[in-house]
């Protein structure tokens, strides 16, 4: 507390003086303050709300992005689920829609087309089984590149919508699976965006034509009078842009990989109203700081910035806590509901591949003279053989939400080659990708988790094979004894290679140098992880235009350490 002024006249008229001056200038500080305090802090506020506006629509545009990616995955997992056969079938397909729809509601109709654009089998309420889609455009789109998303069109129908559709190939023939999408619940996708009172958002295409409804612009397929952009990446955000009358604050950007722009826009004093409330919050503290700043400006101001600072300080602290607590929790969930989600249908596989076997055993005699019979036991044997490595990864997922160990025990690591090898060669074909084994034989064991060494194989098989997708190649896994207490695991590619400045980084967590929605950035780092946990290293070596090649050391288990432990799993040394 600050002493107490000396009682004598002199002081006395001082201080009545500098009450007075106080008092006569007053308007200079709260002049001051209003000036500094727009002039400075406007275009900092400003950036907060264009940057706000910004983050809504990247949100957006990623929500409608996965949106159009998860219905592409709906129809190439029921593609691989069914069989032609199933896939032909009007009652099946009419299953299969009603299924999807209990769950999603956005299918208006599914049909299953042959190479020559005519259903083999349709459920929907147009009545399109006798279409012929030879000569669509979206048709001859999917027949060439696989997949596609097309723009909203009327068609034979007379109705706007557009589909989605993936090919499916199956024993040399090529067929399609395609979907009509509610383009009204499209829309309240679109329109979901939250950009104040008077914020909307609708999609237009290459051709300026309407995707979805819009409140104040145009209705479907009717043309914009707006401009189209050249294709950019990212969120572009205009402000002061008049339209129609109004003046608005615009932001854009490119869905679909560049074939639909998506527009959202909010009236600019919407948008700024925030500015004008803390404008006029500014003028009201001013007047009221004209009464009190002779008695109370250096306190307030000494105590507000310390309590500010203060406040900031804590806050800053719990943010970082509860983001990293929020991507643990996440990952966590996730790992968990995906492993109970894969174990309902594993264990259906497994129990009807129990069952055809009790059914061939039952019938012996019919099968007895199939020429097939060692083709079906091995088929069925591969059934519940993988469906017994999906449920020691669902347990992996389990164990990595809850924290649990997977099991060890001694392994021989050319087995678990050839099992995952079988599981990608087929996939990797479809991209003139070649997987060659070179495996050393009588390998020593080596003392690991099965599952935990096949998700490395794997994941090491998938990064080599991504690296091709576009070029084709080989990818050559090799093994070998390292002396007599070693064994070397080698994949090598003759792919891109890496570059050198992203080698150093590519075990990190969360770091991919795949484009977003190819990669989580950690595959490599799990590799690391477990591989580490078993006692072993992995090492890499790349060249550009030359290839990759990773290569895990892992510690074998000799004779005597077998012996030793009654030929059942020993102690993993920790490296």
């Amino acid at each position: 507390m600050s002493p107490e002024l000396p009682k004598a006249p002199y002081y006395k008229a001082l201080g009545r003086k500098i009450a007075l001056a106080i008092a006569a200038v007053a308007f200079i500080p709260y002049a001051l303050t209003y000036f500094v305090f727009y002039s400075n802090f406007q275009e900092s506020i400003r950036a907060q709300v264009l940057n706000s506006v910004r983050q809504v629509v990247e949100s957006h545009q990623r929500t409608i992005d996965d949106f159009l990616n998860e219905r592409l995955s709906d129809l190439n997992y029921t593609a691989n689920l069914h069989t032609v056969k199933e896939l032909s079938q009007p009652t099946e397909i009419q299953g299969i829609l009603n299924s999807v729809n209990a769950v999603y509601r956005v299918y208006v109709d599914l049909g299953f087309l042959n190479s020559q654009g005519r259903h083999l089998a349709y459920a929907g309420p147009y009545g399109l089984q006798d279409a012929d889609y030879s000569e669509a455009f979206w048709f001859k789109e999917v027949m060439s590149k696989g997949v596609y998303v097309s723009d909203v069109f009327k068609g034979v129908r007379g109705v706007p919508h557009f589909i989605i559709a993936v090919k499916v190939s199956r024993d040399g023939q090529d067929y399609l699976l395609r979907a009509t999408i509610d383009i009204a619940q499209f829309t309240s996708l679109v329109e979901g965006v939250r950009l104040g009172k008077t914020g909307e958002a609708f999609i237009i295409n290459r051709e300026g034509l309407y995707q979805t409804q819009s409140r104040s612009h145009g209705s479907l397929l009717s043309p914009s009078d707006l401009p189209i952009s050249e294709y950019f990446a990212g969120v572009r955000v205009y402000e002061n842009i008049t339209r129609r009358g109004r003046s608005v604050v615009v932001a854009e950007t490119w869905l679909k990989y560049g074939q639909w722009l998506l527009i959202c826009q909010q009236d600019t004093e919407d948008a700024f109203s925030q500015l004008a409330k803390t404008l006029n919050l500014a003028i009201i503290i001013g007047g009221f700081g004209l009464l009190i700043v002779t008695l109370t400006t250096v306190v307030i101001t000494r105590s507000l910035v310390g309590r500010i600072a203060q406040a900031d300080r804590e806050k800053e602290l719990l943010n970082e806590q509860i983001i990293q607590s929020g991507k643990l929790s996440s990952l966590g969930e996730l790992a968990a509901g995906v492993a109970h989600e894969i174990n309902n249908p594993v264990a259906i596989m497994i129990e009807e591949a129990g069952w055809v076997q009790d059914l061939m055993t039952d019938e012996e005699e019919c099968y007895k003279q199939s020429p097939h019979r060692e083709e079906y036991e091995r088929a069925l044997q591969q059934i519940n053989t993988q469906g017994q490595r999906c449920k020691e990864i669902t347990h992996k997922l389990l164990g990595f939400a809850r924290r649990t160990d997977a099991p060890v025990e001694l392994t021989q690591i050319n087995d678990l080659v050839h099992e995952v090898v079988d599981l990608i060669e087929r996939p990797a074909s479809y991209a003139n990708i070649r997987i060659v084994q070179n495996l050393a034989p009588n390998l020593p064991q080596v003392n690991a988790s099965p599952s935990e060494l096949q998700q490395v194989i794997i994941n090491l098989l998938k990064n080599a094979s991504d690296a091709m997708e576009n070029t084709g190649g080989t990818i050559t896994v090799s093994t070998k004894a390292a002396g007599s207490m070693g064994v070397i695991l080698a994949v090598s590619d003759d792919g891109p290679g890496i570059p050198d400045s992203v080698l150093p980084r590519i075990f990190d967590p969360f770091f991919t140098t795949k484009p977003v929605g190819k990669g989580t950035g950690l595959g490599l780092s799990i590799c690391f992880g477990i591989i580490s946990k078993l006692g072993g290293k992995i090492e890499v070596a790349s060249s550009k235009d030359t290839g990759t090649t990773f290569q895990v050391h892992l510690s074998a288990v000799s004779e005597s350490m077998l012996a030793a432990a009654g030929n059942k799993s020993v102690p993993v040394p920790r490296g």
